[in-house]
């Protein structure tokens, strides 16, 4: 956990991207000096409990997080930073997207019965991707729980290396999950169905046809496919391994 206190903030609207997602803007005055632009920005976030209207935050100290004394902790998840536009509505903006789907967890049924007003937590981002100058094209691939992240970073690669061939392939339930993503990229979208989790992104991962020379990748999803198609591009397709960034975000099994 961060050594800085997390920040309190509240919602200032929500909005329905797709079906199975929910995107939360938050606002506030803690939200001063916040660094949040990049891409792949990772936080923590602290949603109340049940009889809470704020969670409980731990201060920080050079021993470490200290929590408040008799209040319930909060349920904390880990999200990407969509959006973050330190000038925007007086005191600055940040969007998180959240999937939500039947039986979903505390953070994804916060999100959707947040009402303006409501109050969370939210930590310093994290967050170490960054593009390779001497990569000749990007693969960008994930499923619909790191679509956030997906497009922080095709934000980044239209900045840092404009030109430079960038393909994304993203596995969601069906065609209305799709979203519009920045940049010129190329994108594969799979359609899961019925399907396990993972599978029909590996399977398209393996077939796509990708061009020569050094590759930059990065991948989010599934655990159990993050680790497969980590194995393929650095096995069968030969990225170098410094060039591959991998994190398994859920596990479906």
């Amino acid at each position: 956990m961060s050594t800085t206190a997390p920040r309190l903030l509240q919602v200032a609207r929500t909005e329905r991207v797709t079906p199975g997602m929910v995107r939360v803007t938050l606002t506030g005055e803690e939200l001063a000096g916040f660094p949040g632009h990049g891409p792949d920005r990772r936080i923590k976030m602290f949603f109340p409990v049940e009889g809470q209207e704020r969670p409980a935050v731990p201060r920080a100290s050079t021993g470490g997080p200290v929590w408040p004394a008799g209040e319930a902790r909060p349920a904390i998840r880990t999200y990407t930073v969509r959006r973050f536009a330190p000038d925007a509505g007086g005191h600055g903006e940040l969007d998180v997207d959240f999937v939500v789907h039947a039986g979903h967890g505390p953070a994804a049924a916060w999100a959707v019965s947040a009402a303006p007003g409501d109050w969370v937590g939210v930590s310093e981002p994290g967050g170490r991707w960054e593009p390779d100058p001497a990569a000749v094209h990007h693969l960008v691939i994930g499923d619909e729980s790191a679509l956030p992240a997906i497009a922080t970073v095709c934000e980044t690669l239209a900045e840092a290396a404009p030109g430079v061939p960038v393909r994304v392939v993203a596995e969601v339930a069906d065609a209305g999950e799709e979203q519009t993503l920045p940049g010129d990229v190329a994108v594969t979208w799979v359609h899961r169905g019925d399907a396990p989790a993972g599978e029909p992104l590996v399977a398209a991962v393996r077939a796509a046809q990708l061009p020569g020379g050094r590759g930059q990748a990065w991948l989010s999803g599934e655990s159990a496919a993050v680790k497969e198609l980590r194995a393929h591009l650095l096995g069968e397709r030969g990225f170098d391994r410094r060039a591959v960034y991998a994190t398994g975000y859920w596990r479906a099994r």
